[in-house]
């Protein structure tokens, strides 16, 4: 059996959003006026998690506000919604600490105060424990911080100022550990503490395994039961057109043949099982253990492990395809050709972008390929994101990792067609305004 990681990050970040159908959002937005929005930017410099505590907050800010908030807590669009993670490894005095005694802390307003977080242990094959629902075994110790273990928390939520003892109360227990994190060169703080009870009540995301409904501040969605991969009503809920449907679906294609060249046999999405095996609930993500089966022709071609993991602002989903009897299998599948990425709904207006562009224009969405997105072709591992805004208030971020040993040829492809070539079966709208992938070969 030959084990190939193939990692798909689909990072969606929003400027807004929450899911709450019964409210028509578009009547909350730009309800803050100029003096309430400055008294508001305050209360963000002492508290960061008022965002979490008042969710239709999101929903009444215009998209220049939240620009606004965030240049003004020094921040940038990207470390607004970059979740940090940090490795028990990189606090070697807290290796084989109890987890429940660890908390996060940041200066703000001159104040110690707590931010959420989370402590992620890992299984032996580097995915996230879940006790009685992972198929391997805990590495390290349960309950104990271990050096592949994951402390989790909002890069946004750390301070601009550092702790000083001599100046600022720490209520209970100790600081262990000072972590420096430098983005674009401007420094901000977070400090690991032990012995103390303060821990910040504030969520970011919530899953709800019953329903298989996500709601996280800035965006939201529901899975389909059949099949966890397909996302029903995605939405941003973010600028003037909140209640928009912005994903139509996720896309997975696999065509190949059998033996010979053709005649050529497609899989789709709908033919995939993506079986919800548990999940790991947390404030600042919820990671979904998922079991994916892949089946050609009647043959088993890929069993895909992957850990789910949902932000407040985005979505990453690294994959492990198993590929049983990987030798035996080249004999049989022929020119087998993957299609994988996201299908937008109804764009128009949007603009586009990608890590090679020798124009250094932005393309428009359209609904036809101009000059400059033909140039926009990107061989992976060469480059390897597209970037997607939206003028409705969010933007998309596409990023494919494939290891350079995978012996594959992959490259990202783009498709801005109200009549494309291909059409998927989990589309609820037809055409491609616009679609974003990589295709691998």
């Amino acid at each position: 059996m030959r084990y190939h990681p193939f990692q798909v990050l689909c990072g969606l970040l929003f400027a807004c959003a929450a899911f709450w159908p019964a409210v028509s959002l578009a009547s909350l937005y730009n309800t803050v006026d100029d003096a309430t929005f400055r008294q508001l930017i305050e209360e963000f410099k002492a508290d960061p998690t008022i965002i979490a505590r008042d969710r239709d907050l999101s929903k009444k800010l215009t998209t220049e506000q939240i620009d606004t908030l965030t240049r003004e807590l020094g921040l940038e669009p990207f470390t607004w919604v970059y979740a940090q993670t940090v490795k028990g490894r990189e606090a070697p005095d807290l290796l084989q600490h109890d987890t429940d005694d660890i908390s996060v802390m940041a200066v703000r307003a001159g104040k110690l105060v707590p931010i959420p977080f989370q402590i992620d242990e890992r299984d032996q094959a580097g995915w996230v424990y879940v006790e009685g629902i992972s198929e391997e075994e805990i590495e390290g110790t349960a309950g104990k911080l271990d050096e592949n273990d994951d402390i989790v928390f909002m890069y946004r939520d750390t301070g601009q100022e550092r702790y000083d003892a001599a100046t600022m109360k720490l209520a209970s227990g100790k600081i262990a550990k000072e972590l420096t994190l430098e983005f674009n060169g401007k420094k901000r703080y977070a400090y690991l503490v032990t012995g103390s009870d303060q821990r910040s009540n504030a969520v970011y995301t919530e899953f709800d395994e019953e329903t298989l409904t996500f709601v996280g501040n800035f965006h939201s969605f529901r899975s389909s039961p059949d099949n966890m991969l397909i996302f029903e009503n995605y939405q941003a809920n973010a600028g003037p057109t909140p209640e928009h449907r912005v994903l139509d679906t996720v896309f997975l294609d696999l065509s190949t043949g059998v033996i010979t060249r053709w005649p050529r046999v497609s899989v789709g999405l709908q033919n995939i099982e993506a079986r919800l095996m548990g999940v790991k609930h947390g404030p600042v993500r919820e990671v979904l253990l998922l079991s994916i089966r892949v089946v050609v022709a009647g043959i088993p071609v890929f069993f895909i492990r992957s850990d789910m993991t949902l932000y407040d602002e985005g979505i990453a989903l690294p994959v492990k395809l198993s590929i049983p009897g990987g030798e035996i299998l080249t004999r049989i599948l022929n020119r087998p050709i993957i299609d994988i990425g996201l299908d937008m709904n109804e764009l128009t207006g949007g603009r586009f972008s990608a890590a090679i562009n020798p124009t250094g224009q932005y393309s428009t969405i359209d609904g036809k390929i101009d000059a400059v997105e033909e140039q926009l072709a990107i061989n992976v591992p060469d480059e390897n994101w597209m970037w997607l805004e939206s003028g409705r208030g969010f933007d998309v971020m596409l990023k494919i990792l494939i290891p350079p040993d995978w012996p594959v040829e992959a490259e990202l492809y783009y498709e801005d067609d109200p009549e494309p070539e291909k059409s998927f079966e989990v589309e609820d709208f037809p055409g491609a305004y616009p679609r974003m992938g990589v295709r691998v070969t």
